[in-house]
């Protein structure tokens, strides 16, 4: 019987099998790198045809799912080098997102190596140490997938990039399509300003527009509103993304087979032509990527429902059709206009 213990950020794991070693290569073995650069060049032969903003869609899908595969691997690396198929089985979308945080940060972590604290760079000089390229060659490359996976952890932590993933991911629930954004002096208040004296501040045709739940009162998470929010993508950032995410996939897969008895010469690593191709996914900018514009809606908006009053809403009228909710409307006290309906301030958030 074999076992290997583990850390999955601070909690313990230990894993057993009669052939766990044999079990780990033939988990790693079965990941697909190339996958991610497939859907790349994919989806690229259909940016200009009426199919386009699927394909947008599906690079932007498969952008954060490679993230989340990449993240998942190296920090395996980083906790269990050698029980990657128990990492992978066990994490927690937020223990991995820690981590990924702690790393960027330099804070201390659990991990197997000696060096600490880990950083990206230190990973991706330790992952590529066995590169049979001169030493110039070798160095830039660990430098570029540092810097690189430096930067996919930014992308990977940022809140609005999740909350847009889910909104694809889950139901398919964000509209495609990108917005520009410019903004003008208004002369007479109410009266918008001409197109000439407006500022762009950029946009794409590219990207999506979804809700995201508000909480609208403090003390409960019963009450809430859909709050509007919008994200500019460039495809061919996301595109190049793809295909660095592929080759990193492939480093860290063959790193850690490695690490677990498979020859090197059996294991395949990949690297761009130069290093300035790992700035290639920021390479194209849109300008603002992501904007939220909607009506304020605060505590003294609303007249908070209780879990009662909730389920009450669902008993049968006598007719035996279910009763209606009602939309319940207040004015703030002490309005100047006696309660007469108002427009409400709108909020910007960029």
């Amino acid at each position: 019987m074999e076992t290997l213990k583990f850390v999955i950020y601070e909690t313990p794991f230990a894993c057993w099998d009669w052939n766990l070693r044999e079990k780990n290569i033939e988990f790693l073995e079965g990941i697909d790198a190339d996958y991610f650069s497939y859907v790349a060049n994919l989806n690229l032969g259909h940016v200009n045809d009426e199919d386009r903003h699927r394909a947008a869609v599906s690079l932007r899908l498969a952008y954060s799912h490679g993230l989340e595969t990449l993240f998942s691997l190296l920090c395996s690396a980083v906790q269990a080098p050698q029980c990657a198929i128990g990492f992978i089985l066990n994490y927690r979308n937020t223990d991995l997102l820690n981590l990924v945080k702690k790393i960027s940060n330099k804070e201390p972590v659990y991990t197997k190596f000696r060096q600490t604290p880990v950083s990206w760079g230190s990973l991706a000089e330790h992952i590529h140490s066995g590169l049979a390229y001169e030493e110039e060659k070798k160095v830039w490359i660990q430098r570029g997938f540092g810097k690189l996976w430096s930067w996919f952890a930014n992308e990977f932590a940022d809140e609005n990039m999740t909350l847009e993933y889910n909104c694809i991911k889950h139901g398919l629930r964000a509209r495609p399509g990108g917005f520009d954004l410019a903004v003008g002096r208004e002369d007479t208040p109410g009266i918008p300003a001409p197109s000439e004296n407006m500022v762009s501040l950029g946009g794409s045709a590219f990207g999506s527009s979804y809700f995201v739940k508000e909480f609208v009162a403090t003390r409960d998470k019963l009450n809430f509103r859909p709050r509007r929010h919008a994200r500019n993508w460039s495809i061919h950032n996301l595109a190049n993304g793809l295909i660095l995410i592929s080759m990193s996939i492939n480093n860290v897969v063959s790193w850690l087979r490695s690490v677990n008895g498979v020859p090197m010469n059996k294991c395949r690593f990949m690297n761009p032509v130069s290093e300035d191709r790992f700035e290639e996914p920021w390479k194209e900018s849109v300008g603002v990527n992501h904007a939220s514009m909607d009506l304020v809606i605060t505590a003294e908006h609303v007249i908070p429902s209780s879990a009662e009053d909730i389920l009450q809403s669902y008993q049968v009228t006598q007719s035996g059709a279910f009763g209606h909710g009602v939309i319940k409307k207040r004015e703030p006290s002490g309005s100047p206009d006696g309660g007469k309906k108002r427009p409400l301030p709108v909020s910007h958030m960029f």
